[in-house]
């Protein structure tokens, strides 16, 4: 019986920031996605089985939520996620640098990483123990 294999979601705007973690992660032997709203990633999240969410903050919203403004995103995504699939393990990867707001992620259970300050291989160690429960450092 082969091992499962775990699905990780990116959801960036930007993907040149999460591109290097991906390539990481699928030499690793992941399933790795990269999307670049939050709408695409709840459609994703609807009919596929994600381990790990890894998320921007401040990404669209897309067609599905328009009310949203971009630079609250995550936190609406972060929220839906806990409510609607709470057993997919969240990061959020952005440049926020807020403590209330980051301290309200943390509540919530997501992992909070700052983008330029977390070197790749620390990045990828967390994200595959988040996805695999099996620690590796």
């Amino acid at each position: 019986m082969s091992p499962k294999k775990h699905t990780i979601l990116f959801v960036d705007d930007e993907p040149m920031f999460t591109e290097p973690l991906r390539l990481v992660l699928e030499a690793k032997g992941f399933n790795c996605v990269s999307l670049t709203d939050m709408s695409a990633a709840v459609d994703f999240l609807d009919s596929n089985e994600v381990s790990v969410l890894v998320s921007d903050i401040m990404m669209p919203s897309g067609e599905a939520f328009p009310g949203i403004d971009s630079s609250e995103t995550g936190f609406h995504f972060v929220s839906l996620v806990r409510e609607e699939f709470p057993d997919v393990r969240v990061i959020c990867l952005s440049v926020i640098g807020d403590q209330t707001k980051i301290e309200k992620l943390k509540r919530q259970g997501a992992l909070y990483l700052r983008k330029g300050e977390t070197p790749l291989e620390t990045a990828a160690k967390l994200i595959e123990t988040k996805a695999t429960g099996v620690i590796n450092f």
